[in-house]
């Protein structure tokens, strides 16, 4: 499996290093949602969304703790939504990032509350940073705007209210894209984006990444029903075979027609880098680590 590489590895780091700091105090009331916010974020993950923002930052000249403040915004939100999406209520899973899933840790109120949590101190950390940033192009406001559009119905919540209305006899492909550009790829979308913002770029450069997190994020999702027909729950560190009954593009494509479409999708989100150059060959590193992923 292609490796995130010493620098992509370095800004993960960084991530990791400021997570547990942005949570509430842990002794704090109510401690159990503390502990089931701290359970949800601080688990073994990629933090690919954040790296992602990151790498896009460093690349267009931004490094700085604002920055990683957004990064760190950004993987809260993904977390709180795999509290959500792991609730009995939608695809009820036991295990995630290798342990049980919030709501068999601490109750299904509990975690519900937790993920509420986790978004409401995401917008706080955008909030804080965007005068931080001193932007010329853009403003605070427009940070708030672009990862609340990307969180809303008609992002990631539409994507999987969409993805639980799906069943294995809904053979559009292209309602499949539709599904999981906004369920999986909004939030790709929104980390490079917020990176481009955070570093004042300039337009065409926001436009350069924000094809390349658009098709990378499409891609990680045909990667993730990959997973879920090939992996076991050990190698996942999740729950596998969720996804049999519903559409997938595993079951729409088969095996190979699947790889061949997310290798597509990278190939196109590499090729949309060329305006940027050699600067740009972290993002090209993270695609590759996309392409072999086995977890």
């Amino acid at each position: 499996m292609s490796a995130l590489g010493p620098y992509l590895t370095s800004l993960a780091s960084r991530v990791e290093a400021r997570l547990a700091a942005a949570l509430p105090d842990p002794a704090a009331p109510p401690e159990r949602v503390h502990a089931a916010m701290r359970h949800a974020l601080l688990g073994e993950g990629k933090r690919l969304r954040p790296v992602l923002l990151l790498a896009v930052a460093e690349m267009l000249g931004r490094s700085s703790e604002p920055a990683e403040e957004l990064a760190v915004a950004v993987e809260m939100v993904h977390a709180a939504s795999l509290v959500l999406d792991d609730l009995p209520c939608m695809d009820d899973a036991a295990l995630r990032r290798g342990r049980p899933t919030a709501h068999r840790a601490f109750g299904e109120a509990t975690a519900v509350l937790a993920a509420f949590g986790l978004l409401n101190r995401a917008f706080a950390l955008v909030a804080e940073a965007g005068p931080q940033l001193r932007l010329r192009r853009y403003t605070g406001g427009d940070l708030v705007h672009h990862l609340a559009a990307a969180v809303g119905s008609a992002g990631l919540i539409g994507g999987q209210a969409l993805d639980l209305e799906s069943r294995a006899d809904d053979r559009s492909l292209e309602r499949l894209e539709f599904i999981h550009s906004h369920k999986t790829g909004a939030l790709f979308l929104a980390a490079a984006e917020l990176g481009a913002m955070a570093a004042d770029a300039r337009r065409r450069d926001l436009e350069s990444v924000a094809a390349f997190a658009k098709n990378l994020g499409l891609a990680f999702q045909i990667t993730d029903d990959l997973v879920d027909v090939l992996a076991s729950p050990e190698e996942a560190g999740k729950d596998t075979g969720k996804d049999a009954g519903k559409a997938t593009f595993v079951s729409l494509l088969g095996v190979e027609g699947a790889r061949t479409l997310a290798s597509e999708l990278l190939d196109a989100a590499v090729a949309s880098l060329a305006p940027l150059g050699r600067r740009a060959e972290p993002l090209a590193v993270l695609a590759g680590f996309v392409r072999d992923r086995r977890r």
